[in-house]
């Protein structure tokens, strides 16, 4: 039989700790899976150190969201969606599909500098 040590009851109950596993797979942050089971982070974060496995497996169901986000994303390409699939390649193949242009002057210099110097144009004199 174990002995009572005394003090509060647990507040990671089964209940409690099926809110975590609940909010953590919804991509839940720690506090706000805290917020969603009823208890304090520093309860979490003490019996994540207690219990390893636990710690494990809620960093696994951390990612679950965005685990089910890339998911819909190639089903959303399989199924030929255009919108979706350049959304994909910008994202994924930025050297190849980047609609970013660079905006600057010769040599990587601020553009302002090659337009005065291009345009002969004498920057104003600064006011004390």
């Amino acid at each position: 039989m174990k002995k009572n040590k005394g003090g509060r009851p647990t507040k990671m109950t089964p209940d409690t700790l099926q809110k975590l596993k609940e909010g953590f797979l919804m991509g839940l942050s720690d506090s706000l899976a805290c917020l969603h089971a009823d208890i304090a982070p520093a309860s979490l974060y003490l019996y994540c150190n207690e219990n390893k496995e636990f710690s494990e497996k809620k960093e696994q169901w951390k990612k679950n969201l965005g685990y089910k986000a890339v998911k819909v994303l190639n089903q959303a390409v399989d199924e030929g969606d255009v919108s979706t699939a350049k959304f994909v390649a910008e994202r994924r193949l930025k050297d190849e599909w980047s609609s970013r242009t660079e905006q600057t002057g010769k040599d990587g210099k601020d553009l302002a500098v090659d337009i005065i110097i291009r345009d002969n144009i004498q920057p104003k004199a600064e006011k004390d």
